[in-house]
């Protein structure tokens, strides 16, 4: 199949690190792989680097026509069979592209618990006309979407959970990033991986790491990503002397050596669209801390693969984290258990699995939509 991979954010996150890897493990199979995406953003330079076609679009309002002719270009010159768009904008966009072309390619939106879906013709036309089918990736999110839009067809919505390789991370070393960081090796390590953004808790989690630091002294804070939150952590940090507890370690290729390299997951989010660096983290046989909401009870067992928490509870964060934190045997017991629920429930062999039999069945369908000549 030739498959176009549609996104239109120029941050770097989660959802970005789950396109390209579904790329890569779709290419070994075979199919050939397009990323359409915003000039100069990070998403689009990783492509690049893996070798996949990258064509760069300005993505401007919904009915943009140079946008809508632009897609269809594209889908047209490399024969598209499937569409896969991230936003509601880039569904609009592409759907609308895909109607002018033939043979007419599958459209399928993925959606996060991100944004509900609201009762406006905009979306009904989206998701009912434009979009064949809808992937959702947790039941949360599939409830949500048949709970903020009952107008949807819930036979059109396939749930698909996010997966990983494992191996990489349980094979990769710390050693050597911790080394690089000035982290002794024995100082217990708390890790946030993600944007530094407002909803990750992230003020939640650094009024957790107060009460933390009080009753674990060598505790070290690390985190990796960027995002608008830097300056004031930066802030934070100075204020309440933390210079050499506290890390802002910026992007990381590396993700497997970042969870090795520390001792507790924390994504203290207010909502979140799957949360795939939990996955990572108990790949790499680390417990996590998370919010009870969304997806991540689908991910996250309470009490045997880490710890779910209230969100914006700073006092229940930091008991959690500090009953971890003074208990290696307990971090290798959930540890341990994070590693057996992501073989059993999140590898990307599943994963991709799901995917390809759903473009399949649905380039199926499309195609015997098509009247015989």
């Amino acid at each position: 199949m030739n498959i176009l991979f549609v996104n239109s954010i120029q941050m770097f996150g989660g959802g970005e690190v789950w396109m390209l890897r579904a790329m890569e493990a779709l290419r070994k199979r075979g199919h050939r792989l397009i990323l359409c995406c915003w000039p100069a953003t990070e998403v689009g330079y990783r492509a690049q680097k893996a070798g996949f076609p990258v064509v760069e679009v300005q993505f401007g309002g919904d009915l943009n026509p140079l946008t809508i002719f632009r897609l269809a270009h594209v889908m047209r010159r490399a024969n598209i069979d499937v569409v896969l768009t991230n936003m509601d904008k880039e569904l609009r966009q592409a759907g609308l592209a895909a109607k002018l072309v033939r043979p007419q390619p599958v459209v399928i939106p993925r959606r996060g618990i991100d944004y509900p879906l609201k009762n406006r013709l905009r979306y009904r036309f989206a998701y009912n006309v434009l979009a064949d089918c809808i992937i959702a990736n947790s039941d949360a999110t599939r409830q949500a979407l048949l709970r903020n839009a009952p107008w949807l067809d819930p036979t059109r919505i396939e749930v698909i959970y996010n997966g990983i390789d494992p191996a990489p991370f349980e094979q990769a070393s710390g050693n050597a990033l911790r080394s690089r960081w000035g982290i002794p090796d024995d100082a217990p390590v708390l890790g946030f991986v993600g944007q530094l953004d407002p909803r990750k808790g992230i003020g939640v989690l650094l009024t957790a790491f107060d009460l933390i630091q009080q009753a674990v002294p060598e505790v070290r804070l690390v985190f990796v990503g960027e995002g608008p939150l830097r300056e004031m952590i930066e802030s934070e940090t100075r204020e309440k002397g933390w210079k050499d507890r506290v890390l802002l370690a910026g992007f990381h290729d590396d993700i497997p050596e970042v969870m090795r390299a520390i001792d507790v997951l924390v994504l203290p989010s207010f909502w979140e669209g799957f949360g795939i660096v939990l996955i990572e983290a108990m790949a790499a046989y680390r417990p996590v801390i998370t919010t009870n909401v969304s997806s991540m009870p689908e991910i996250v067992i309470d009490g045997e693969t880490g710890y779910l928490i209230e969100p914006g509870n700073s006092e229940m964060l930091a008991e959690r984290a500090i009953a971890l934190l003074t208990d290696p045997q307990l971090r290798k017991t959930m540890g341990q258990k994070g590693n057996a629920r992501v073989q059993n429930l999140f590898s990307q062999v599943a994963m991709i699995n799901h995917l390809e039999a759903v473009f399949q069945r649905e380039l199926k369908k499309k195609r015997g939509q098509r009247p015989k000549r």
